[in-house]
Formats: structure tokens, sequence, C-alpha cells
């Protein structure tokens, strides 16, 4: 199981509408358990271990703004689902390069 894995689904989630519309409103044990019956195996760490650095890559690297309450990135979650925020306003802004890279260095920090 891996941070690799969850990025693979989200690759998944942002490539079909289908497959989001199956998972955007389940909640994160359905998301884990559902995810694994589709081929993706990862854990609720694992799905927070590539959150916050993709979060912190918008606001910081992308959209050049301090990692505080004013940034702009939390304002698009208002009315979405967590997860439709994080595929349309997080994801999508990545290219699959950056989303491998973002992802390994914190795997590496964190070592």
């Amino acid at each position: 199981m891996s941070a690799r894995n969850f990025i693979d689904f989200l690759r998944a989630l942002r490539d079909s509408e289908d497959m989001l519309a199956r998972y955007r409103r389940r909640n994160v044990a359905q998301l884990v358990f559902h995810a694994r019956n589709d081929g993706f195996d990862f854990t609720v760490g694992d799905i927070s271990d590539a959150m916050g650095p993709l979060e912190a890559n918008v606001i910081m690297h992308k959209d050049g703004e301090p990692m505080n309450e004013s940034s702009s990135l939390w304002r698009s979650m208002w009315g979405k689902t967590h997860l439709d925020y994080f595929v349309e306003d997080v994801v999508r802004r990545h290219t699959d390069s950056e989303l491998e890279s973002v992802t390994a260095g914190a795997a590496e920090e964190e070592r």
C-alpha cells in the first residue's frame, strides 16, 4: 500500500466523471473499501500523506501565496464535497509528473 496507489486513484477520478460521481459522496472508510474493489490499494494514512503536500504545492508554488488562512485555494472548497474539491482544484492543477514528484518528495522527507 502506498501514496502512489492513491495518486493512481486520483488520476482515475480526474479522468472519469462517472467514477468521480460514484465516489463523491462516500466517507473515507467507504472510499478506501470500494477503491480496493476497483483495484486501488491505499490506506487513510496514504491519503493524508498525499493530500497535504499537493495542497501545499498549489498554495505556495502554483499560486505563490503563504500557507495560511488567506489562501485562495480554501475558498474553492465552498459548496463542494471534499473529494470534488480535491480532484477539481488540486489534482487537476498538477501534471502527472508533478503528482508523482510532489508526493515522492513528501515520502522522502518522512524517512
